[in-house]
């Protein structure tokens, strides 16, 4: 089955239907073409003299030629060149450099209005308790409202700790989270 499936992978990749040899070993010296324990056959005919134009070959034991386009090795008591990505040393009357700014806070892939998704979802009541297994402004069931960093219940907790695990929610699962209301955040 191998040989059948690497044929026809074989002619799916060149279009074409062909054998592929098989990869049977055979010890017999006529399979083979070749008698491994016969002795070694006579030297290699001489090679044809050179063309009457054509350079002299090199001595065996001459240093290869350099590179065409290689640059000349540095001076041996120079200076090493500097690192191609450092960055260049100061000037020396230049100011010492300020201390570490932090970059800009990162963009937020959505910009989603919690409110409206908390007015659509609980009617804008961010401590409701419905019974139906979701609680707070966003609906949270208990496990997504753990699983994102929710503590305690999400009725019993403020309006920015709700964001914050809804944040976390977005992240993780899209805006898709809250199917219905989600749209109008």
């Amino acid at each position: 089955m191998k040989n059948v499936r690497k044929t026809l992978i074989l002619a799916a990749v060149t279009g074409t239907l062909v054998t592929i040899p098989s990869a049977t070993a055979h010890a017999d010296p006529e399979a083979v073409g070749f008698d491994p324990n016969a002795p070694a056959a006579g030297p290699a005919p001489d090679a044809p003299p050179p063309a009457p134009d054509a350079p002299p070959p090199p001595a065996p034991d001459a240093p290869p030629p350099p590179a065409p386009d290689a640059p000349p090795p540095p001076a041996p008591d120079a200076p090493p060149p500097p690192a191609p990505d450092a960055p260049p040393p100061p000037a020396p009357d230049a100011p010492p450099p300020g201390p570490d700014v932090p970059p800009p806070p990162a963009h937020r892939a959505y910009s989603v209005n919690w409110d409206a998704i908390a007015q659509c979802e609980s009617g804008g009541n961010w401590g409701i308790s419905t019974g139906n297994g979701f609680s707070g402004g966003l609906q949270f069931t208990p496990s997504t409202w753990h699983a994102n960093g929710g503590s305690g219940s999400p009725s019993g907790a403020s309006r920015e700790e709700q964001i914050r695990v809804a944040e976390n929610v977005l992240h993780s699962q899209g805006i898709g989270a809250w199917p219905v209301c989600g749209r109008r955040g």
